[in-house]
């Protein structure tokens, strides 16, 4: 089995001069990560792609890679008082039992992840982040990859993935007319306007605003002002009235009607919204090399997106994601066919029987039996497909002696089981009391505000097999 590099926590130390409260924190976060540990090297080595059935191999370290995806929930926000010194300790941890992680919803600020690398030891190991993407959609995230610098080898190749004009990603549903100097709308006398249903909202310094889009129909005769820079357009084959003295087009818009059923008025470019659309966080694509093994990876966070057109541009996403990506890795194998293509991220599918999750496996791109036999979700409640790792598949074998995908034993983590417990993991309510002052203090619920301190998703990982040597031998001593 391959050992964890061991993550520095030498600020753990009990000190003559710390206070006996700093003596308790150091002493029970200690035993809190001997705890995570355990566990992590124990869900590790039973790891057998949710078959329990089948035997675990023994893995050689240095023969095999262990790659993993993360969502860390708005990495690090400031709104309910950031990361906890020990959460940053627990998620350095976890990161320290992989060889590359791939991260996702780390924000603008890196300095909580800047603790996380010094946690995890700059020398040992290295990260390639993002610029942020802007846009509300984008919620200026970055994606980021982590990892072991003694591992895992840079090829010096990064950049985002920005699609072709003549694919774009259209969101037909998202499609709104805005006037950047306000709106000029004049309503039917007695509108009043009302929502059904629960409106997600948060409340901010006395004030209430929306968590997501909120579509309201207009009444019957509701009248819209133009903005400047807006034309009428009058389809090809519509009648025209022509002017008899100069026998050009004449519109007298007090008198003309007959077109009006055919016309169609068309805005300035900036006044629409949903047209001619990248990826809502731009996709990240990084080269590696690890032993014998190149490969390229593409991590992403697909938009999400609420009600049926949420899902419609979600779905888009993918399948443009995939297209892409294919064309590039059919490019790619033109010109080494021993460079691989992953894609990895939360791409936030339903479950394995969604048309998501066929998208995902449109255009070559397929989930490794490991994981796709694991019957839970990889979010905290464990019943979402949201987040997952895919490999292109080539058109042909490869040949004896050549590199090629062979992954071992897969898994999804469960860290709530031990860090941050409750409920059933929790029996004696330990956890939630110890931290009862600080969900008091944000008004969030224990549930809730711990995914704040660790996420909503849990960690998912694979193993790669990296050293093809004795393969590559054996062609040669068989070969005339």
């Amino acid at each position: 089995m391959k050992e964890a590099a061991m993550p520095v926590y030498s600020s753990l130390r009990i000190r003559e001069n710390d206070a006996g409260h700093i003596r308790a924190w150091k002493k029970r976060t200690a035993e809190k990560l001997l705890v995570l540990r355990g566990a992590l090297d124990a869900h590790i080595a039973d790891a057998s792609g949710g078959d329990s059935a089948m035997p675990v191999p023994e893995r050689n370290g240095r023969q095999w890679l262990r790659l993993a995806t993360w969502n860390l929930r708005e990495f690090d926000t400031p709104k309910y008082g950031g990361r906890l010194k020990e959460s940053l300790y627990f998620i350095a941890e976890i990161i320290s039992h992989f060889d590359i992680v791939a991260l996702q919803e780390v924000r603008e600020d890196l300095g909580s992840l800047r603790v996380l690398m010094e946690f995890l030891g700059e020398h040992e190991w290295g990260y390639i982040a993002t610029d942020v993407t802007e846009g509300s959609s984008g919620n200026r995230e970055r994606m980021v990859f982590v990892f072991q610098k003694n591992r895992v080898r840079f090829t010096s190749i990064a950049g985002e993935v920005v699609l072709d004009k003549s694919d774009v990603v259209t969101d037909f549903s998202a499609i709104c007319f805005r006037d950047t100097s306000g709106l000029n709308v004049e309503f039917p006398e007695g509108s009043l306007f009302s929502h059904s249903g629960d409106v997600p909202v948060v409340k901010s310094k006395g004030k209430t605003f929306l968590q997501n889009d909120l579509e309201i129909p207009l009444p019957e005769g509701t009248r819209i002002v133009l903005p400047k820079g807006s034309s009428l357009v009058l389809p090809r084959a519509a009648e025209v009235p022509v002017s008899a003295a100069t026998g050009q087009v004449e519109l007298d818009f007090s008198v003309h009607k007959a077109w009006s059923k055919q016309a169609m008025v068309r805005p300035p470019a900036d006044a629409l919204t949903g047209v001619g659309l990248q990826f809502a966080r731009s996709p990240f694509l990084v080269t590696f090399q690890a032993g014998w093994l190149k490969f390229i990876l593409c991590t992403v966070h697909i938009y999400y997106g609420t009600g049926r057109e949420g899902m419609v541009r979600r779905n888009e996403e993918i399948r443009k994601l995939t297209r892409f990506l294919s064309k590039r890795a059919e490019s790619e194998h033109d010109s080494d066919a021993e460079n691989f293509f992953f894609v990895l991220g939360d791409f936030n599918i339903v479950g394995k029987e969604h048309v998501t999750w066929q998208s995902l496996h449109s255009n070559g791109f397929r989930v490794p039996d490991q994981l796709r036999k694991i019957p839970v979700g990889s979010n905290v409640a464990r019943d979402k497909a949201y987040d997952q790792i895919a490999f292109w598949q080539q058109p042909v074998a490869p040949h004896p002696g050549a590199t090629f995908i062979d992954v071992g034993n897969a898994g999804i983590f469960d860290y709530f089981r031990y860090v941050f417990r409750r409920g059933a993991d929790d029996p004696d309510g330990e956890d939630e009391l110890y931290y009862a002052e600080k969900t008091k203090k944000y008004k969030l619920t224990y549930k809730e505000w711990r995914t704040y301190q660790m996420s909503d998703h849990l960690p998912m990982w694979i193993e790669l097999r990296t050293d093809f040597g004795a393969d590559y031998l054996s062609a040669v001593s068989v070969s005339d």
